[in-house]
C-alpha cells in the first residue's frame, strides 16, 4: 500500500510537469524506486533509439552494458538516498551499438519523501546540437553542476502560478503556497536592475522560441543570488494560443559568484583592490576615445613613494604592505569618483584623470596627492611619512597612444626622482636627461618579461681529479638598445629596490630547470651554485620557494646549493642562521662566498653551518708580487680546512698562482685559468670530456 502511494504521488507528479520535461533542450528521464522509465523526452529518446511506447516500462538496467549494471546499481541507491550523483556509463542503443554518456542524478521528493530519481544526460563522444535555437550545451552542464532544479508553470496572461515543485524553497526562498496565492511574487523579488530586462525577454519568447535567463532575486534574508531560469512557452493545441510558460529554474549562486570573484582578480590588486595594470589600460583607451570624441584632456600621474625599501628593510614586508595599503586609501578618498587608481606593482601607482576641461586640473591634482601622501603614518606606536615622486603627461600634448602617454610619465616620475623635484610634467627631450640608472632600473622592470636576461656558468673544478665538481651561475643581461649591461652595475641597481628579489627568483628557477634538462641528458653529477643577496634569504617564503623550484623540477637537494657573503651572513644572525639549518636539514648546502675580505674569524665558521668556503678572489690576484698575500691565503685555506671545510680558490688566472694554491693543498679552484663563464651549450660540450689542465 505505501508504494501505491507513492506511485500515485510520483503519477501525479509527472502530470503535472510532463510539458516542462519534454520541452526541455537536454536529454531527461525520470526513474521510479524500482529504476523503470517512467518519463524520457525526445532528446533522451534520440540517443537510446527506442520509441516512447516501448521505452517505457522498461527498466534502465536492461538498457546498460554488463561492465556497468555494478556501477548503476550503487549509483541509483546513493540517489535513493539523498545524494546527487554523476556517473560515466555505455548506453546501449536500439540498433546495438554503445554510446558513452554522462548521468546527472538528483533525487526526486515529492511532499518531502525521495519517490524516484530525475535524470540528465550527455553524450561523450561528441558535442551535443543545441535543441532548442537558444540552448547551448556547455552552460547545461555547468548548470546541472548545481544540481537544485525547481520546476514550475505559470499562466502565460497573468504569470499566476499553475503548478511548482518543492524545491522552489530551497532556491527561491519562498514555499509552494506562497507562489500559489502570490501571484506578483516573482516580480516582486526580482532585483531592481535585472527586472526590466528579464520581463521583456519575457515578453519577446511569444514567437514559441524557449529562453534562457540568468537574474538575480530578493531572498527572504534581505540579499540576493542568482537563478537560471530556463523558459518555453506553451500553446493551446486547438486555439494555438500562448497559454502558459513551463519553467526550469535553477541555484547558480555559487557558479556566478565565483565568476564574478575571478573576473574581479583579472582586472584589481589583491593587495590594494585598485585596478590592476590590465584594467587600466582599458580605462585608458576608453579614456582616450571619449577625449577625442568631446575634445578634451586626459591626464596621468604616475607615483613612486620615496625610500620605500627603507620602511620594508627596518619595518618587514608585512608593515610595508599596510604602508601600501593605506597610501591606496589616501589616493581614493581624494580623486573623483570618475577617475581610475592603479597599482602597478611594488610601489608605484599611476592616476588616469579623465574627462578633463583644461592641464591646469592635472597639475593642481599632482600637487593635492603630494600633499596628502606626505602626511605622517602611525603604525605600531610610530609616525612615518614618506615624500612621493610625480610624473606626469597629458593628452594630447605628449602622445595620442597610451603606452606613449604611459612611458612618458614613467620617464617624468623618474627624473622627478633624481632630480627631488617631487613633481614633473612630460616635456619633449626629458628621456635624453635621465641618467643611466634611472634608465637602467626603469629598463631593468621589464627585462624579464621581454626575455632580456640569461645565464653564464664558470665551472668550478677539483684540480686532483681533474674533474668539474660545480658550476656558479651568473646573472647577465643584454638590451635591445643599451647593449650588455655590465652585472655590477644592474645588480646594484636592483640591490636598491625590490628588482633583487624578482632578479633571484628568477635566477633560482632557471638553474633548477636547466640542470634538470642536464641531468634528463645524462651529464655528470655537477652542483650549481646560485648567489642569493641579504634580502632574499631574509625573506619569510625563501625556504619555500627553495623547495618550490626543486619540486617543480624534480631537481635533488645537493644538485643546488646557495652562495652568501659574510656580510649576508652576518646580517640578521638570528634569521639567517635558522634558514641556513633549515636548508642544510633539506639538503641543500650553504657556501660562504668572497672569505676573508669581511668577518673572517673562527668563532663566525664554527657559528655558521658553512659544508665550502670560497676565497676571495683579491687575495689569489696578488700571490705573484705580495709574499704577505701568500701568507694570509695559506692561513685562509688552513683555516676551513681545520674546520673540516672544503676550500675553493677563486680568480685563479695564472699558472703561478694554480702551483702555489696546490702547494699549500687547495685543490679546489675556479677562474679564467680554466674557463671564462660560458653559455649553457658551451657546459655541455665541456662537461662531456675530461678536463687537462693547461700545464700537462
Amino acid at each position: 500500500m505505501r508504494n501505491q502511494g507513492k506511485h500515485s504521488d510520483l503519477k501525479t507528479f509527472i502530470q503535472s510537469f510532463k510539458s516542462i520535461m519534454l520541452n526541455l533542450p537536454i536529454p531527461c528521464f525520470i526513474l521510479d524506486l524500482e529504476g523503470t522509465i517512467v518519463l524520457s523526452n525526445e532528446a533522451a529518446i534520440r540517443i537510446t533509439g527506442y520509441p516512447k511506447e516501448s521505452e517505457f516500462k522498461r527498466n534502465i538496467i536492461s538498457q546498460l552494458g554488463d561492465d556497468d549494471i555494478d556501477n548503476a546499481i550503487k549509483h541509483l541507491k546513493n540517489v535513493l538516498l539523498g545524494e546527487r550523483e554523476q556517473l560515466q556509463i555505455s548506453i546501449r542503443h536500439r540498433n546495438g551499438s554503445s554510446i558513452p554518456v554522462q548521468i546527472h542524478s538528483i533525487p526526486l521528493q515529492i511532499s518531502g519523501v525521495i519517490q524516484g530519481v530525475l535524470g540528465f544526460m550527455f553524450e561523450l563522444t561528441k558535442k551535443m546540437a543545441p535543441i532548442a535555437p537558444l540552448a547551448n550545451t556547455s552552460d547545461w552542464e555547468k548548470i546541472l553542476n548545481e544540481m537544485n532544479i525547481c520546476l514550475w508553470s505559470v499562466d502565460a496572461r497573468t504569470l499566476k502560478t499553475l503548478q511548482i515543485s518543492s524545491a522552489c524553497q530551497p532556491i527561491l526562498g519562498y514555499s509552494e503556497q506562497e507562489f500559489t496565492e502570490q501571484a506578483c511574487l516573482w516580480e516582486d523579488i526580482l532585483h531592481s536592475n535585472d527586472k526590466d530586462l528579464v520581463l521583456q525577454q519575457l515578453l519577446a519568447i511569444e514567437n514559441g522560441q524557449s529562453a534562457q535567463l540568468e537574474y538575480r532575486i530578493r531572498t527572504q534574508y534581505g540579499g540576493y543570488k542568482w537563478i537560471f531560469d530556463y523558459i518555453t512557452p506553451v500553446y493551446d493545441e486547438s486555439s494555438n494560443l500562448l497559454t502558459r510558460y513551463d519553467r526550469v529554474v535553477m541555484d547558480i549562486d555559487h557558479r556566478k559568484r565565483t565568476e564574478e570573484e575571478l573576473q574581479y582578480l583579472a582586472f584589481h590588486d589583491p593587495l590594494t583592490g585598485l585596478a590592476n595594470r590590465r584594467k587600466l589600460e582599458m580605462e585608458l583607451q576608453k579614456a582616450l576615445i571619449d577625449a577625442t570624441e568631446k575634445n578634451q584632456f586626459v591626464g596621468i600621474l604616475f607615483i613612486d613613494l620615496d625610500r620605500f625599501k627603507d620602511i620594508n628593510d627596518s619595518l618587514g614586508h608585512k608593515m610595508g604592505d599596510k604602508f601600501i595599503q593605506t597610501m591606496a586609501e589616501r589616493l581614493k578618498e581624494n580623486l573623483r569618483s570618475e577617475d581610475i587608481i592603479s597599482r602597478q606593482g611594488g610601489d608605484e601607482f599611476v592616476i588616469l584623470l579623465k574627462n578633463l576641461p583644461n592641464i591646469q586640473v592635472i597639475d593642481e591634482m599632482a600637487a593635492r596627492i603630494s600633499e596628502v601622501m606626505a602626511q605622517p603614518i602611525k603604525i605600531v606606536d610610530h609616525e612615518y611619512r614618506l615624500s612621493v615622486s610625480i610624473g606626469t603627461s597629458i593628452f594630447p600634448d605628449h602622445g595620442q597612444e597610451a603606452d606613449v602617454l604611459m612611458m612618458r610619465a614613467d620617464h617624468a616620475m623618474y627624473l622627478a626622482k633624481e632630480n627631488k623635484t617631487g613633481i614633473q610634467q612630460y616635456q619633449a627631450g626629458m628621456s635624453k636627461s635621465l641618467s643611466r640608472k634611472m634608465l637602467l632600473e626603469q629598463y631593468l622592470h621589464r627585462a624579464i618579461e621581454h626575455n632580456e636576461l640569461y645565464l653564464e656558468y664558470q665551472p668550478i673544478m677539483d684540480v686532483q681529479r681533474s674533474q668539474i665538481i660545480g658550476l656558479e651561475a651568473l646573472l647577465r643581461w643584454t638590451h635591445p638598445i643599451l647593449g650588455n649591461i655590465a652585472p655590477g652595475e644592474f645588480i646594484q641597481i636592483a640591490e636598491e629596490s625590490d628588482l633583487i628579489i624578482k632578479l633571484s627568483n628568477w635566477v633560482l628557477f632557471t638553474v633548477c630547470s636547466q640542470r634538470r634538462h642536464w641531468m634528463d641528458q645524462g651529464l655528470a653529477p655537477f652542483y650549481i651554485s646560485i648567489n642569493v643577496p641579504a634580502r632574499q634569504i631574509h625573506q619569510d617564503n625563501f625556504i619555500e620557494t627553495i623547495k618550490c623550484a626543486l619540486k617543480q623540477y624534480k631537481l635533488p637537494a645537493d644538485f643546488l646549493k646557495i652562495e652568501i657573503t659574510e656580510r649576508t651572513a652576518m646580517t640578521n644572525v638570528e634569521k639567517t642562521l635558522k634558514t641556513m639549518r633549515e636548508l642544510q636539514e633539506f639538503g641543500v648546502d650553504i657556501i660562504l662566498d668572497d672569505f676573508g675580505i669581511g668577518y673572517s674569524s673562527i668563532s663566525y665558521l664554527v657559528q655558521y653551518p658553512f659544508n665550502t668556503i670560497k676565497i676571495d678572489k683579491s687575495f689569489i690576484q696578488d700571490l705573484n708580487h705580495s709574499s704577505s698575500q701568500k701568507s694570509v691565503c695559506r692561513s685562509l685555506v688552513a683555516m676551513g680546512k681545520n674546520l673540516g671545510m672544503n676550500v675553493v680558490a677563486e680568480g685563479v688566472e695564472e699558472l703561478d698562482q694554480y702551483d702555489y694554491l696546490c702547494s699549500i693543498g687547495c685543490h679546489k679552484m675556479q677562474g679564467y685559468y680554466f674557463s671564462k663563464p660560458i653559455s649553457k651549450d658551451l657546459v655541455e660540450r665541456f662537461t662531456k670530456s675530461k678536463y687537462v689542465l693547461k700545464d700537462e
